[in-house]
């Protein structure tokens, strides 16, 4: 955190300004110091740190949602749905919460009303 603040400083000091070329190179001290680093100490970690990255890493998407059995039973009822699929569903749910399963043919319900409603 504190690397990438003194590095985003230091873009500042490319201003026309002088004073406020002045004052990010003085915060960019300010941060290092508090940080207990050398200046070597930030250019060597921010060399070392990104460069061992394939460069896929850089733009990797997020790691998908997990989701469970009480996710999906959550988001279908608060959906609008017909009142014979709502008994269906608070049913499964009251089974699962009885049991903590659900059949093979309970689990297919369950994910299909969530494929067909929550997205």
């Amino acid at each position: 955190m504190s690397q990438d603040k003194i590095l985003k400083l230091l873009d500042l000091t490319n201003s026309k300004n002088d004073a406020e070329a002045l004052n990010a190179i003085r915060k960019a001290n300010d941060v290092r110091e508090k940080a207990g680093w050398q200046w070597e100490d930030v250019f060597t970690k921010s060399v070392s740190t990104r460069n061992n990255l394939p460069p896929s890493a850089h733009h990797r998407p997020p790691p998908p949602k997990i989701l469970t059995v009480e996710t999906m039973f959550d988001e279908i009822l608060k959906r609008s749905l017909s009142d014979a699929l709502r008994a269906q569903i608070e049913q499964l749910k009251y089974i699962y919460e009885w049991t903590e399963s659900l059949s093979g043919d309970e689990a297919s319900m369950l994910i299909n009303t969530y494929n067909r409603n929550c997205f």
